[in-house]
């Protein structure tokens, strides 16, 4: 009699478990799709036929993120299906940290648990989206089945919702090809003020003004049959206050008894962004929508759709634009010549000689009140001002955090800076600040701050590229005494100085500029611009016999050189 064989106690199966769904996220994954959601939602209704299947958008309601911070719990179930994942560095936050390793999931099940309920959670994400599938028995009582709401998934995203939106108010959403919530961008916001804003009072006015005007107008509007809606354009150089003024006109809404939203405009190059980003402003009206560059925005690939979405069927009631550009000539002219669209225009100029001393007492004010122990008075307002012609905002305060580290590394200011010409444009800003009517050169050389900024100043003068340079090259190649005078003075004009200031070295603001014309020394032809030139010898009183002219003096025998060395110049304003 034959032994009976082991394998009859077995029943042997060769076909994999029917509740597994990753072979349907595989498959899927392997040939053309229209829609993942529809394989995914089949799968799992004939894998669960008891539960309820709820399909939820993980940017909608992201119950992982719920559970990390520690509302539910959320166990990685790799025992019944199977996990996909990259795994990689994630940099730190900030500067000096170390970061660390994390997880891209991209398929995975959990066993979710909520308070007392248990709940099973698919994640699945593509390309195109992030799903989570949420399966839970129906109330049978309550009249739930399977294709029905079931009203304790309801209640968990509710649940998730209230956490997630709890701090709506201090995000501000940033579209940059896409909307994100911004809690950074909120807390700058938040540290804005138009005390911090150096502007023309009036402007300052005007702008604070628009912008309450606007939003406490709706009835009035309404009664004229006007639409709702308004545009502003903010232009001018860059760094003359644009952001920051927008910034504090942000705040400035934000603290009203009903708080406006802003919404903020970074990059929309194709028009599907720009249907996203007024989609979204209608929806969260009143609100202000900001444009930053709006020239890189707004271009011949999208004008007509942007203009379009402004004057089109659908409302925009509610809404303020806000643009910012630095070249307000490059906008098309339906932007910049429609009143309908932007209906007022703001400059933001390079800030005058009273704007910049402002200025310089912003950060004076500010040293104060950290009890900074460098010496700073309010001479010094006037004096920085005076050497910082053509200065935007944004060159100034790289001028003031340049020299106030450089103070900070405890004497360092004093060491010679590598840079070509610092050393004598410096000097040569004592004269031009003297000449001014600051006075006091002497004086404010005591001062640790003048003499480092001058330094800084100088350097920056040399990274704007304001052409002085060039003219200088010109110059030397035309041989005009006149215009090689100009350049050096960066100004087209000079006047004469009644008494001028004696200077204790030469000032040259160009060594090569010196080198040249100690090279062509007497040589030079002078021209007959020359002869109307005129200048005033160092330490001279009013004198009729006194040779006045270039060509006076060179008939007097003073060569090129000494009446470079020992003439005093000024810009004319």
């Amino acid at each position: 009699m034959a032994s009976p064989d082991p394998a009859d106690d077995f029943t042997v199966i060769s076909t994999a478990s029917s509740h597994s769904l990753f072979p349907t996220f595989e498959a899927s994954h392997s040939a053309p799709i229209a829609d993942n959601d529809v394989p995914f939602t089949a799968a799992l209704r004939k894998q669960y036929p008891e539960l309820n299947v709820t399909t939820v958008p993980t940017t909608n309601a992201p119950l992982v993120q719920y559970a990390a911070l520690g509302h539910a719990t959320a166990t990685l179930d790799t025992e019944t299906d199977s996990l996909l994942r990259w795994r990689g560095y994630v940099g730190p936050a900030h500067r000096g940290g170390n970061g660390s390793l994390g997880d891209a999931i991209f398929f995975a099940k959990y066993h979710y648990t909520w308070g007392s309920e248990d709940f099973i959670l698919f994640t699945v994400g593509s390309a195109f989206s992030q799903l989570q599938y949420i399966l839970k028995e129906p109330s049978i009582n309550d009249g739930e089945n399977t294709l029905s709401h079931c009203a304790k998934t309801d209640a968990l995203i509710w649940a998730v919702v209230a956490v997630m939106q709890g701090d709506a108010d201090k995000y501000i959403y940033i579209f940059d090809n896409y909307w994100m919530r911004s809690r950074e961008l909120w807390e700058q916001v938040q540290h804005a003020s138009w005390d911090k804003v150096i502007l023309n009072p009036s402007t300052k006015h005007a702008l604070t003004d628009v912008a309450g005007t606007f939003f406490d107008s709706e009835e009035t509007y309404r009664k004229y049959g006007v639409p709702w809606k308004r545009g502003v354009i903010f232009h001018g150089p860059p760094g003359n206050g644009k952001t920051i003024s927008i910034k504090a006109l942000m705040k400035t809404l934000y603290d009203r008894k009903d708080p406006v939203p802003s919404l903020y405009v970074k990059a929309a190059p194709a028009t599907g962004h720009l249907k996203n980003v007024f989609q979204l402003a209608r929806s969260m009206s009143p609100c202000m929508l900001i444009f930053e560059d709006i020239e890189t925005i707004v271009s011949q690939s999208t004008r007509s759709y942007f203009f379009n979405e402004v004057d089109g069927l659908a409302s925009n009631d509610g809404i303020l634009m806000v643009a910012s550009t630095n070249y307000l000539e490059r906008l098309d002219p339906g932007l910049s010549k429609r009143p309908s669209r932007f209906d007022r225009k703001y400059l933001f100029p390079l800030p005058d000689a009273n704007e910049r001393a402002l200025y310089c007492a912003f950060w004076r004010k500010k040293l104060e009140k950290s009890k900074s122990d460098i010496p700073f008075p309010t001479k010094l307002d006037k004096a920085i001002a005076g050497i910082t012609d053509k200065f935007s905002f944004a060159y100034l305060q790289e001028a003031f955090i340049a020299s106030l580290l450089i103070i900070a590394r405890e004497g360092a200011e004093e060491e010679d800076g590598g840079v070509e010409d610092v050393a004598d444009l410096a000097g040569w800003f004592d004269g031009v600040h003297s000449r001014r009517g600051g006075g006091d050169g002497d004086e404010l050389r005591g001062y640790k701050l003048w003499r480092v900024m001058k330094k800084q100043v100088a350097m920056l003068r040399r990274e704007m590229g304001d052409g002085r340079d060039d003219a200088i090259a010109k110059a030397k190649g035309s041989g005009d005494l006149t215009m090689l005078l100009n350049a050096l003075q960066g100004m087209q004009t000079m006047s004469l100085n009644d008494q001028p200031r004696e200077r204790e070295r030469d000032a040259w603001p160009s060594s090569s500029a010196a080198a040249w014309f100690d090279a062509v020394g007497d040589g030079l032809p002078v021209s007959s611009a020359d002869a109307r030139t005129q200048v005033a010898l160092s330490g001279s009183t009013a004198n009729e016999d006194m040779p006045r002219t270039v060509e006076q003096m060179l008939g007097a025998g003073i060569g090129k050189k000494k009446i470079f060395t020992e003439s005093a110049f000024e810009w004319r304003q």
